[in-house]
């Protein structure tokens, strides 16, 4: 009997997606079980990276629920690039992605010949079980380390699209750029209202807007955004397309938008002197930074100026030139929303991203820090409170008509308490502590911030913090925004580049117009898939960024560098150079002074013999050894 019931728990079928994390097995996610399934690669039947497959559970008695692949139920990648190792009669292809842990077989054709110098992309052909599977070459992508190869390399990695498919840009191009007088009377006239953009200067696409009207002791604020949803429905191929996309992919040397150029640089736009259509927040504020007023619907704008960051700012600092008025008042009222969140809980983490100026030929000359001037917390403070009251809106809607509404939410939750406890350990090395009670977490994470601030360890508790957070995610049940400290949150701004915001623009006007509660299974579905596409496209900018650093640091090999450790492995110490911000790898095999351990409560590593230690946030001196551009690394020496 009890042969039996095992032989009957074996039979199980269930369904999941394949993380190949190692060479020697993969974990299978399945949804709705909270830990991940462990499949040796002897038993994964012929399955890779991002596969969805069915599996037996082989026992749960083990630290780890073991089980096995008896089909693959789609493949999610099946072009990739790499390069070919060629013989006379047949060639290997080594694909590039790093979780593709098997080569493909490629028949031959006798005049057929591959260069070694070389990155290609290959299709699979047929693949049965546990066997190699056969491949074949689709096209040269360009010789090894090249922009245009390493670029496409990391866009086939993360399954990228190369270009919109014929019809879609088809569809896009029959739109009529010419607005009718019938839809202008449909919406709030504010085309003679002082409105400006306000974006980066290789901006192309301008979705959001502001504008200002002072009425003695009132000032009326308007935070007005393309009106994305217009122009095409959920039925058409360009809203398919978007659906598929989620998201733009900001890439160091290109835009992968989600909508094609006809739309995000022309038709959405919102250009200077031209009218546009826009779906706004409007708001009214007294001398008290009070909201007393707001309103939300489509309205029409005709922007006046197209103001840079960096121009903007230059308006302001000097009180004078076109619209200095408007602009130091909205800067006013925007550090004291700022202000107001912060004292309510908001996070206060800076921002280190990293520009890179190119050449003609793509290659880095020169890698620069981003700065945030105000005029960039000026235009992110208007954002969050036009998300925040579009949230809100929803919340209004189901007091008054006391049923729920199905909404888009962007969520945060709260941090994990196992990593808020390690946190904890970390930081009392260094002589601090947080509260962990969910009531003062915020604030007291703030006050950590504040008494780090220009301390050695300041970069490194920062860093370990955020670890520490929730990822931020779409949902549609209604949850608080933990980072933001905001009980009501969407994402409403910038619908050119991101689909959850055009589905908020299409729900809030299905409710302005008096529709019913749409159902909810279609939101559901897109939050989660836009929630994947958003890391996905993450991790494809960093890992261009990356590309960008090793392809530069190549210009320095053996010379010296001021660094400070960023993170601490049982396999090494990550350094990040000050002067440049590439961030590279000292080997723990490299350090020959001494045997080192890493200890994971400290994250530090110590010497066995002479206990000289390595933590995180220690300035140290570095010399670059070696970069792998394919790789995307940079090995350094400790100094």
């Amino acid at each position: 009997m009890k042969k039996n019931k095992k032989k009957r728990k074996e039979l199980v079928k269930l369904t999941g997606v394949v993380d190949h994390v190692k060479q020697r097995f993969c974990f299978i996610s399945v949804e709705g079980m909270t830990e991940d399934i462990k499949v040796k690669s002897q038993n994964m039947n012929g399955a890779i990276h991002e596969d969805l497959v069915e599996l037996h559970i082989l026992n749960n008695y083990s630290s780890k629920i073991e089980g096995k692949i008896t089909k693959v139920v789609k493949r999610k990648l099946s072009e990739f690039s790499g390069i070919i190792e060629d013989n006379k009669d047949f060639a290997f292809f080594i694909p590039n992605h790093r979780k593709i842990y098997s080569d493909f077989f490629i028949k031959k054709r006798n005049s057929e010949k591959y260069s070694s110098k070389k990155k290609y992309l290959a299709k699979i052909t047929s693949w049965t079980g546990g066997k190699k599977p056969f491949a074949k070459v689709i096209r040269c992508i360009g010789d090894i380390g090249s922009n245009e190869a390493e670029i496409h390399t990391i866009m086939h990695d993360f399954n990228l699209p190369i270009k919109f498919p014929i019809e879609v840009n088809k569809e896009a191009e029959k739109l009529n750029s010419k607005i009718s007088e019938k839809e202008f009377e449909r919406r709030l006239d504010l085309r003679k209202d002082i409105t400006f953009t306000i974006d980066p200067e290789d901006a192309k696409d301008f979705d959001d807007a502001l504008s200002v009207k002072i009425n003695k002791e009132i000032y009326e604020v308007g935070i007005h955004i393309a009106d994305v949803s217009h122009f095409f429905n959920n039925k058409s191929l360009l809203n398919k397309e978007a659906e598929k996309r989620a998201t733009s992919v900001y890439l160091v040397d290109r835009t992968i938008p989600m909508l094609p150029e006809k739309l995000s640089n022309d038709l959405c736009s919102l250009k200077p002197d031209i009218d546009r259509l826009t779906f706004s927040v409007i708001i009214k504020i007294n001398k008290d930074f009070k909201i007393i007023d707001k309103w939300v619907g489509k309205t029409v704008i005709h922007s006046k100026k197209r103001f840079t960051y960096e121009n903007a700012q230059n308006v302001i600092d000097k009180g004078e030139g076109l619209f200095s008025k408007e602009l130091i008042r909205l800067n006013k009222i925007a550090k004291h929303l700022r202000q107001e969140r912060f004292e309510n809980g908001s996070f206060n983490f800076k921002s280190n991203e990293v520009k890179f100026q190119l050449d003609e030929q793509k290659k880095p000359i020169e890698i620069v820090k981003k700065e945030r001037k105000d005029t960039h917390k000026l235009v992110e403070e208007f954002m969050l409170l036009a998300n925040k009251i579009v949230a809100e809106q929803i919340n209004e809607y189901e007091k008054k008509y006391n049923k729920k509404f199905t909404f888009v939410y962007r969520i945060h939750e709260d941090p994990d308490k196992v990593k808020l406890i390690e946190l904890q350990k970390y930081i009392k090395q260094f002589g601090y502590t947080i509260n962990v009670n969910e009531q003062n977490l915020s604030s007291s994470i703030n006050n950590l911030m504040k008494e780090i601030k220009g301390k050695p360890e300041e970069n490194s508790i920062e860093k370990f913090a955020i670890r520490s957070m929730s990822k931020a995610r779409y949902s549609t049940e209604k949850e608080k925004h933990f980072g933001l400290a905001f009980k009501n949150y969407s994402h409403f701004t910038s619908p050119i580049r991101r689909f959850p915001d055009v589905m908020v623009h299409r729900l809030l006007q299905y409710y302005i117009n008096g529709s019913k509660p749409k159902d909810k299974l279609y939101y559901d579905i897109l939050c989660k898939h836009c929630s994947k596409m958003e890391i996905n496209a993450t991790k494809a900018e960093r890992e261009s960024i990356k590309y960008k650093q090793a392809e530069y640091m190549a210009n320095f090999i053996g010379q010296e560098f001021e660094g400070v450790i960023s993170g601490i492995t049982e396999w090494g110490i990550y350094v990040e150079i000050v002067k440049t911000k590439c961030e590279g790898l000292v080997k723990i095999s490299s350090l020959t002074d001494d045997k080192y351990d890493f200890n994971n409560e400290k994250v530090i590593i110590v010497g066995r013999k002479f206990k000289k230690s390595f933590g995180l946030g220690q300035p140290i001196k570095v010399a670059v050894a070696g970069t792998n551009i394919e790789k995307r690394t940079i090995d350094l020496d400790l100094i």
